[in-house]
């Protein structure tokens, strides 16, 4: 009657199991799209079987073991971050990239070319009161030109730095949801292995890997401690550490909660992008146009000064002016010269054409960087074609690699419907088989007892 009696208990025991299996089946395929979800099973262990001793074998649920693989999970973070870097640049260089058209008829290589026409027509009738309002006109209209390329680089660094705080306060933002999981999972020690919790914590971590590099250090309770760049502590033990975008220099840094300059650990993600856009290529870009304007006003200035007026006078004032501290592109403009100020004629012939020609050979002329000024121009603005299409190419090569990425974590610990129901016809026919069981046994102890009453 014991041994009867064990086995009923012991195949209570194995229904049980069986029962807590086919659930985890279903939570699997209930969850097989949910955001950072992995697979699990349900530990089913073998009791121990010693008839002599009354053990009658048979299963018992241990714990759920969770399919989640950490490289897995590292190789698809490193491939996110860089997809972050790659596609934030290639959309700031977007916005940036038409500013520099080279194109026939469009941006400074166009004004120029329109000044130094008007310069030539200018040449013809060295002493035409209008030939020469043109050129002032042209003169003026390159200045504004330069002004507009400026301002857009300008823009597009008030843009990035707009961005850059907005991605410090989405890091800031995930760093208090992996601190509040924490908590959570700490609270009560059955937490620790919550599948929801788990998805919740690496869903945030993967979505932190848009933005910067990261580590993860996991806890004994559960928890895990948070590095910015694999130094600065975000999430460590029950305190959230805040990172802050600080604007109060020409270039913008990242600091920690103590206000130390951690900068240098931005190492991926769309702030790495950011950051390099904003500090160096912005920065290189309008120090090239700065180059080009200082280049263009000094020669033209110098020419010019070099010549007689109308009245057969040296000049007394430039054509162009500037302000290098503020920017050189930025700040060109013309002054107050009047057309009668414009000298034409050479000191050695008054009257003539001769300074015109030499203004005029300046259009050809290998002036800065041994090229003229519509080349260094198309230089520049290719410069920035190449490193938008750099960019690109980088970003859709970050695509793939993010794919493949996932795939291969999708294989490892992904739910597959396929596996999922082969697991759930094998749960499910020893459920059945140890439901057969039980009621057999149930039958023989009603038998039983009824027989000794």
């Amino acid at each position: 009657m014991g041994n009867l009696f064990a086995s009923l208990i012991s195949t209570a025991t194995s229904l049980n199991a069986y029962d807590k299996s086919l659930a985890t089946i279903q939570n699997n395929v209930a969850n097989a799209s949910t955001p950072g979800f992995v697979k699990q099973r349900l530990n089913v262990i073998p009791r121990r079987f010693d008839p002599l001793r009354g053990l009658a074998g048979g299963v018992e649920s241990g714990g759920l073991i969770s399919a989640r693989d950490g490289y897995s999970e590292r190789n698809v973070w490193r491939q996110t971050q860089m997809l972050g870097r790659y596609g934030q640049q290639a959309a700031d260089l977007a916005q940036i990239e038409p500013s520099f058209a080279i194109t026939d008829g469009a941006g400074v290589p166009s004004a120029i070319n329109q000044f130094f026409n008007a310069v030539s027509s200018w040449s013809i009738n060295p002493n035409d009161q209008v030939a020469r309002q043109v050129v002032l006109d042209r003169a003026s209209a390159t200045a504004r030109t330069f002004n507009a390329n400026a301002a857009a680089l300008g823009e597009a660094k008030s843009s990035a730095d707009r961005q850059i705080a907005s991605v410090v306060d989405r890091i800031n933002s995930l760093s208090q949801r992996v601190h509040d999981l924490n908590v959570e999972r700490r609270s009560d020690r059955g937490k620790a292995e919550d599948p929801s919790l788990d998805a919740q914590l690496y869903a945030s971590l993967e979505e932190l890997a848009q933005y910067a590099d990261f580590n993860v250090i996991s806890e004994p309770d559960g928890s895990i401690q948070l590095l910015f760049g694999g130094q600065t502590p975000l999430v460590i033990g029950d305190r959230v550490l805040k990172l802050r975008a600080d604007f109060s220099t020409p270039e913008p840094r990242i600091l920690g909660e103590d206000d130390a300059d951690i900068t240098g650990q931005v190492t991926g993600g769309q702030l790495l992008g950011l950051m390099d856009t904003r500090n160096n290529l912005i920065p290189s870009y309008l120090n090239d146009l700065n180059r080009l304007a200082e280049a263009f006003a000094d020669n033209v200035n110098q020419v010019l000064g070099g010549g007689l007026d109308a009245n057969g006078s040296p000049p007394v004032k430039d054509l162009f002016t500037y302000d290098i501290t503020t920017g050189s592109a930025a700040t060109l403009q013309v002054t107050d010269m009047t057309t009668t100020e414009l000298a034409a004629a050479s000191q050695g012939a008054p009257g003539g054409n001769a300074n015109v020609l030499a203004l005029n050979s300046l259009a050809t002329a290998q002036t800065i960087d041994n090229v003229n000024f519509t080349q260094f121009y198309g230089r520049l603005g290719a410069r920035v074609g190449e490193d938008l299409n750099s960019s690109r190419n980088q970003e859709q090569l970050q695509e793939n690699m993010v794919t493949q990425a996932r795939q291969l974590r999708a294989e490892r610990t992904g739910v597959s419907l396929d596996e999922e129901a082969a697991r759930l016809v094998e749960a499910q026919r020893a459920y059945q088989a140890n439901a057969q069981l039980f009621q057999t046994l149930n039958e023989l102890t009603d038998a039983l007892l009824s027989l000794m009453n």
